[in-house]
């Protein structure tokens, strides 16, 4: 194989091999012994990475898949002693080159795991550092479409061991790929981390890299920083292999037996439009807008778990990130909404129901330290939230309460004045981007959803309410100067208006809204706003009535993270932040 043609980092780690040692064998890290790197090649070590997979495969002639088969070493050798080898590889590259080695025994395929669909089942399904490249829930339900009852599901690869401070990483945690699997109906047979082993070999490339730098930024087209980057990856992760931040694991994990009834988890991929309409009306016992959803989940905006049984969608859960401020620092945190049980699987009593399963397998995916999303919170009803609670999945910071507003003119502040806002003008960026930059100064002890003019844009210019006249947007000008002093978001509300969103100056929200209140009043509109508890007095006016409405803001405590405590009455949440209005 020529591994100019691999894409970066695999370009730089092959290359690198054949300009040290002559020829790129394998393109896996390599496992040493006791002594480290010393007796030891750093060839010779990625050989006994192999040696250490053939050592749990069943005896010929057993069917064996493996997936990202990299330089072809592994699949040729088994080929050679017997096995019947399927090699599937996502690269184009990585097929063509073992395609023209000719080894006999192996059927090499190009194509993506999710979209393989074997003829007949394997006894094991192989997957030597490329694991980590796939949704491990999607690895675990292709897995299990393509292994028999008791078939083997050997990976060696990268896993998070430890989550306890705050750090988006690439690689999945451990335990919650274990979790996933147990799900997903796998045993696992046995469990070795090998990190140490692997660490030294990687401080031993990055001295590499150093020496062949010339070479590889000449032939590979990189420059030097891009290099430096990558060495001082490989240094880091070989610090976090020796004090098991970071494992290098093996995993011997056997299918369970193929139940008709047995519950199959997928991710948002996994169903169609037509599949969610009549969960989704059996849940909430309203019609399906299928424009909403689209708005929600489309091009790649949702998340989701979904569960079937049967054959039949039965359950989903699914979130909608979001870019917050966290105390004053960029963060992102991911909106619950659409969880959805079929009646006749909604039971929440306890951790066998597809409810918590699918409700644990999403926040452990998309919540915590670790995940791509610090935060989740979302406006569930009690019941949902109480049996949540009861099973360790949530816990409360706050409660929504709504403010209804006087109907009277005050009259109190006549050097401002209500104007209509159009959020698509030319100016209205650099507007809403002016105030939302003073609004994120004074919320810096809460946390808050970015309402930047992008943000504005995407939740109500091209919401499918959006068009069908359902928002207004106005905005507070000083008569003295003419400045925009903030920018109101307005949905109809029976006969009054929703404030949806305000963006502006906090400290001057009482008086803003009182002047918004005063414009609606000389046409009997009456005005409500939506807001948690702890924040309600920075929208408060005289004789305003706050009413309970009986939802309140749930925090996730089943993965790692922020606590409760520290959550507790930080949230601004407006109904805005609510993806149903």
């Amino acid at each position: 194989m020529n591994p100019i043609l691999l894409p970066f980092p695999l370009n730089v780690y092959g290359l690198t091999l054949e300009l040290e040692f002559g020829a790129a064998k394998h393109l896996h890290f390599g496992i040493y012994g006791e002594k480290g790197t010393e007796g030891t090649s750093y060839p010779e070590a990625q050989a006994r990475a192999q040696e250490t997979l053939q050592t749990l495969l069943p005896p010929t002639p057993a069917r064996i898949l493996e997936y990202g088969f990299g330089s072809a070493s592994l699949a040729t050798e088994l080929g050679a002693s017997g096995y019947e080898v399927t090699a599937l590889s996502p690269l184009v590259e990585e097929y063509r080159a073992a395609q023209d080695s000719g080894a006999e025994g192996v059927n090499y395929l190009h194509g993506d795991l999710a979209n393989f669909e074997p003829e007949e089942v394997f006894d094991v399904m192989l997957l030597q550092q490329s694991a980590q490249y796939l949704d491990p829930l999607q690895l675990l339900v292709c897995a299990n479409s393509c292994l028999k009852e008791g078939g083997q599901l050997l990976i060696a690869d990268e896993f998070l061991l430890d989550d306890s401070t705050r750090k988006p990483q690439p690689r999945p945690l451990l335990a919650n790929f274990l979790r996933f699997a147990q799900r997903c109906g796998f045993s696992a047979e046995r469990q070795r981390d090998l990190g140490r082993q692997v660490a030294p070999g990687l401080v031993e490339f990055a001295g590499l890299l150093d020496k062949h730098s010339t070479t590889l930024c000449e032939r590979l087209g990189i420059n030097a920083a891009e290099l430096q980057q990558l060495r001082g990856q490989l240094e880091e992760m070989a610090t976090q292999y020796q004090h098991a931040l970071l494992g290098y694991t093996l995993l011997d994990l056997r299918a369970g037996s193929k139940l008709p009834d047995r519950a199959e988890f997928g991710s948002i991929d996994s169903f169609s439009l037509q599949e969610i309409k009549p969960l989704f009306e059996s849940s909430f016992e309203t019609s399906f807008d299928e424009s909403v959803w689209l708005w929600k989940y489309a091009a790649g905006r949702g998340r989701a778990v979904c569960a079937r049984a049967g054959g039949e969608l039965v359950a989903h859960y699914g979130g909608a990130p979001r870019d917050i401020l966290y105390f004053g620092e960029p963060s992102k945190a991911i909106q619950i909404c659409d969880v959805m049980v079929l009646p006749e699987y909604r039971s929440f009593v306890s951790r066998d129901t597809l409810f918590f399963k699918t409700a644990a397998t999403f926040l452990e995916q998309q919540v915590g330290n670790c995940a791509e999303h610090l935060l989740g919170f979302g406006f569930p009803n009690q019941r949902v939230l109480r049996m949540a609670r009861r099973l360790g999945l949530y816990d409360v910071t706050d409660s929504f309460i709504e403010i209804h507003y006087p109907l009277r003119v005050a009259g109190a502040h006549s050097d401002y004045e209500i104007v209509p806002f159009d959020l698509l003008a030319q100016e209205a960026p650099a507007t809403v981007d002016r105030l939302w930059a003073q609004m994120q100064e004074d919320l810096r002890k809460q946390i808050v959803g970015k309402r930047d003019w992008n943000y504005c844009y995407y939740r109500y210019c091209t919401h499918p309410a959006w068009a069908r006249g359902h928002y207004k947007c106005v905005s507070l000008q000083s008569k003295l100067d003419g400045q925009t002093k903030a920018v109101f978001l307005l949905k109809q509300q029976d006969e009054g208006r929703l404030l949806m969103d305000i963006v502006g100056a906090v400290e001057q929200f009482p008086i803003y809204v009182e002047v918004l209140r005063d414009a609606l009043a000389l046409d009997n509109i009456p005005l409500l706003c939506r807001t948690t508890r702890a924040q309600a007095l920075k929208l408060n006016i005289p004789d305003a009535h706050w009413q309970e409405l009986e939802i309140e803001i749930p925090c996730n405590i089943w993965t790692r993270g922020p606590s409760a405590e520290q959550l507790q009455g930080a949230w601004w949440l407006t109904a805005g932040d609510m993806d149903f209005l």
